[in-house]
């Protein structure tokens, strides 16, 4: 799976598990934190590492949220999810400490909405943003009593990633493993430590996390790779085994604060951290305040104002954090004015804004590529059904007796297209453009559009190659209806290219004998690597290769020889 593809899921699944998007939907005041109100409780093991929980409700009411793209949400989670991802109304993230051999944390959510769930519908769609999804029968016997979707996801932790309803409005996602055994035992009937921990220090926040260290400190601890992270990787494995929880709570739109809670493991430890925590202050403020002290000695009016801005918030925010100790307990706040509040929504909403609008891109982007991936794959299917029966590929283009060109090799593939009927209305005998045969381009299979192009109607981006040494040449007899065969590919089938994804501005009729006519001196001409994107290429083995915009022009060079003898550089 590409790039885009791993980007739009993993990191939708992710934020579906952190920060859900209904968070910023109209809804009731806001209320303190329950117990009842932390979804999935029930499912936090005793030895879960991180655990957080959102509250929607108490996000959901600000007015500066206005712009967030709810109908793009709502639209990519109907038809790949199955529900509507503004419905969300709680989600709590658990982190397992890595099984014995391992090295990656186990993960899942516990998700809750007001929309009814059906298992007919819940993730059905998934498919195009996967690499594979289980079928019903194997998801069984790998997770008995599934009701939802096992898929595979790279980039995902674990090998495959597992959607389950435990009713009609919750469900867990997650590793596989960890969703089945999670199902398998169902509800804890008391709150376990990490749980209570969490609800101990939920009171009043938006969000609010924990990070269980008693736990973590049975987990192997990873050895910096270079020693000049050894000071670094001793204060952290101090904090580490000083603490015996680290907590969380922020509140983003109400009183726009944040608390930071270290529990110690007993009052010296905890001493050794208020020690640690001022010095790492203190060096932050001298660094931030140095970087403004330089721009004050500026001849720039604006480097000078910016210093002037940044000492003053430099020296505002370092003061209000000071930690406090009780015991054996750390604490540090911090309190934003009340009248900046609104500032910090708008940056709330850029942030969430910023962070969308790629992944729904992607998310397009990454369902048309699927969709010209299959058209090229089908077409790749069409030409070797051809050369089965003919023993050669079609012709560039059929010729009448006197060798004029009639009609394009897309018409003569139709019939391994399963388009025999659409091929059979054709006549044969004829030009693209004669009075029949003009009323059949309206008739234009979809395999021959491509999915995200703009180019006129009735027009494919799907042409052939078209040059001296390539597989296909310019038909140079009459009555011709066959090109070249496998036997004249020298470089090899994957080597050599076949069909390629066009520009608009090269899009012909389907049904006209035209293609790329290649010149091997601006071989991108026409092609997207011309416009900063990939070229998609099928290969006469029917795989398709994707040539990125910061390849050189001679890979393309070669793939557009098959005879050329050079290898393609990897």
């Amino acid at each position: 799976m590409n790039a885009i593809r791993h980007a739009i899921l993993v990191g939708f699944l992710s934020a579906m598990m952190a920060f859900p998007p209904s968070a910023i939907m109209a809804q009731p005041p806001a209320t303190p934190v329950a117990e009842s109100t932390i979804v999935g409780l029930p499912y936090v093991p005793d030895n879960a590492a991180v655990i957080a929980q959102l509250q929607v409700e108490r996000l959901a009411n600000s007015p500066v949220l206005w712009a967030y793209p709810t109908e793009v949400v709502e639209a990519f989670g109907k038809k790949y999810l199955g529900f509507n991802p503004m419905k969300v109304t709680g989600i709590t993230y658990v982190m397992l400490p890595p099984e014995e051999g391992s090295k990656e944390f186990g993960m899942y959510g516990v998700v809750h909405t007001s929309e009814t769930l059906t298992q007919e519908t819940f993730f059905a769609g998934i498919a195009p943003l996967v690499e594979s999804v289980k079928s019903s029968q194997e998801a069984q016997e790998t997770f008995p009593g599934l009701k939802g979707k096992i898929f595979a996801i790279d980039g995902f932790p674990g090998e495959t990633c597992a959607a389950h309803l435990l009713d009609e409005h919750t469900f867990l996602i997650g590793s596989e493993t960890i969703v089945a055994e999670l199902a398998k035992a169902g509800p804890q009937q008391h709150l376990t430590h990490p749980a209570q921990l969490l609800v101990d220090n939920s009171e009043g926040a938006d969000f609010s996390a924990i990070m269980n260290n008693r736990v973590l400190l049975d987990s192997p601890t990873p050895q910096p790779a270079n020693e000049q992270f050894l000071p670094v990787f001793e204060k952290v494995q101090m904090v580490r085994e000083s603490t015996d929880s680290i907590s969380v709570r922020v509140n983003l739109i109400e009183s726009a604060s944040a608390v930071l809670k270290l529990d110690a493991i007993d009052e010296d430890a905890a001493q050794r951290l208020e020690e640690f925590i001022n010095a790492s202050l203190d060096s932050l403020k001298a660094r931030a305040s140095f970087d403004a002290e330089r721009d004050l000695q500026s001849d720039n009016p604006l480097e000078v104002a910016m210093g002037k801005y940044q000492l003053r918030s430099t020296t505002q925010l370092f003061d209000s954090l000071k930690p406090e100790r009780k015991g054996k307990s750390l604490v540090l706040k911090y309190e934003q004015d009340p009248g900046s509040v609104a500032g910090a929504n708008v940056a709330i909403l850029a942030v969430m804004v910023a962070l969308l609008l790629p992944a729904i891109q992607q998310a397009r982007e990454a369902a048309r590529r699927a969709r010209a991936t299959n058209n090229l794959r089908e077409l790749g299917l069409g030409m070797h059904l051809f050369h089965d029966t003919m023993h050669r590929f079609p012709a560039q283009a059929s010729t009448d007796s006197k060798g004029k060109k009639l009609l394009s090799w897309r018409v003569h593939l139709l019939p391994y297209l399963d388009q025999n009927d659409l091929y059979e209305r054709f006549h044969l005998d004829e030009p693209w453009d004669s009075e029949h045969n003009k009323k059949l381009i309206q008739l234009m299979p979809d395999v021959y559009r491509s999915p995200d192009s703009a180019a006129p109607e009735f027009h494919t981006n799907y042409l052939v190659p078209v040059g001296k040494y390539m597989v296909f040449e310019e038909p140079n007899a009459p009555n011709q209806k066959t090109g070249r065969s496998f036997a004249d590919i020298l470089d090899g089938t994957s080597n050599t290219a076949m069909i390629v994804n066009v520009n608009d501005d090269a899009s012909v009729i389907w049904t006209k004998p035209d293609d790329l006519e290649v010149d091997l001196g601006n071989v991108s001409k026409h092609l997207p690597k011309s416009q900063q994107q990939d070229t998609y290429i099928l290969c006469c083995d029917a795989r398709i290769r994707v040539v990125p915009p910061t390849a050189p022009d001679e890979l393309l060079r070669l793939l557009f020889l098959r005879n050329d003898g050079k290898p393609i550089p990897r």
